[in-house]
């Protein structure tokens, strides 16, 4: 599923219960609001317990000015029913720690991975395919 230049993607997987979310290439805070939006459109589909696959690796890091509304979204997912999540990064040193810190800040514990393959953060979400 290609992501546009500026926009997220998300796609509900509604049999395993999992919002899939592509990154935009060039992230700016109104594409993030509108995926916030929608992000809460997708989980009232879903209903109570859900997971979330995030792939990331359009984007080599987040802008840092960012961060903290993307922490306060993870925080808000998962007080309504998010009860697993993994990230897909670009294998640089930079992105997985700013990932593994933005879980971390939000919360999620050992509910939340970061990976550098979405089929192996997939198998971690569902069982393998």
């Amino acid at each position: 599923m290609p992501s546009s230049e500026g926009s997220f993607e998300v796609q509900v997987h509604e049999r395993e219960r999992v919002i899939e979310v592509k990154y935009p290439r060039r992230l700016t805070a109104d594409a993030l609001k509108a995926y916030e939006n929608e992000l809460k459109e997708a989980v009232k589909k879903l209903g109570s317990t859900w997971r979330c696959l995030v792939d990331q690796t359009n984007l080599d890091v987040i802008p840092p000015h960012l961060t903290d509304q993307i922490t306060e979204m993870n925080r808000w997912a998962a007080q309504h029913g998010l009860v697993a999540a993994a990230r897909v990064v670009k294998k640089t040193a930079v992105g997985e720690l700013q990932s593994k810190r933005i879980l971390r800040e939000s919360g999620l514990g050992e509910t939340a991975h970061v990976y550098f393959d979405r089929k192996e953060a997939w198998g971690h979400l569902v069982g393998p395919s």
